[in-house]
């Protein structure tokens, strides 16, 4: 589909039950990009998705349907191919955002140690999993055996929903933040706050950029749609 086709339906339709739901448009099953008929999850998910197409109005405007070009994305890149999206994920949590650190300014340092640590520790009690910090931007070596923990809890999911992981990991840089949303370990909001945390501090001592602050609404709106596929609260 391209970015802009005329509008070609009157009817939206939600059909199915727990087991799976479609988006008719005047009787026939919305496809994604590769020709798959879409299943979502549960019904907030199609729910949202048959707004987006309800909210169309002359043209069809897919930068304005992010929970389509997620679902699209999982239909085509994700069912497909489970065990790489886990592997992609895992390839994250190597280098991951939150284990490397600033040297400077202090503030910054403090922040980070504040907001990221209580993450870290989280993952120490529940999972065993000691994820190793330093400053600057020199690789760090993870430990291969919290790797392989990590990757263990991995496995739980599937679907909709490692799609969603992999989705929040692209988004923040971290699989660790995407991983604890997963889990349940931390609200969205909260996700969303920490993987901003330099560029917030870098706001507030020299203000806001225009075309950054756009930039960051267009993936808050990736963001939304991912927390739905997660049958989540913003």
């Amino acid at each position: 589909m391209s970015d802009k086709v005329k509008r070609f339906y009157k009817r939206v339709e939600i059909v199915g039950d727990e087991n799976g739901y479609e988006i008719e448009l005047d009787g026939r099953a919305i496809k994604s990009p590769g020709r798959e008929v879409l299943v979502l999850p549960h019904q907030s998910l199609a729910s949202e998705l048959a707004e987006e197409w309800r909210r169309q109005e002359e043209f069809i405007d897919l930068a304005s349907m992010p929970v389509m070009r997620f679902a699209g994305r999982v239909h085509d890149n994700i069912l497909p191919k489970i065990q790489s999206a886990r592997t992609e994920i895992l390839k994250f949590a190597h280098s991951d955002l939150l284990c490397y650190r600033a040297e400077q300014p202090e503030p910054l340092v403090e922040r980070q140690a504040k907001l990221w640590d209580p993450v870290l520790e989280r993952f120490v009690r529940e999972g065993n999993i000691r994820f190793k910090v330093s400053s600057g931007i020199l690789w760090i070596d993870q430990e291969a055996g919290d790797m392989e923990r990590f990757a263990s809890l991995l496995e739980h999911f599937d679907g909709y929903v490692l799609g969603a992981l992999l989705e929040v990991t692209s988004l923040s840089g971290s699989a660790i933040l995407a991983l604890a949303l997963g889990k349940g370990w931390l609200a969205p909001a909260k996700v969303w706050e920490l993987c901003h945390i330099d560029e917030d501090f870098q706001a507030e001592q020299w203000g806001k950029d225009e075309d950054a602050e756009q930039a960051r609404k267009y993936r808050y709106g990736d963001f939304l749609a991912v927390v739905l596929a997660l049958n989540q609260s913003p």
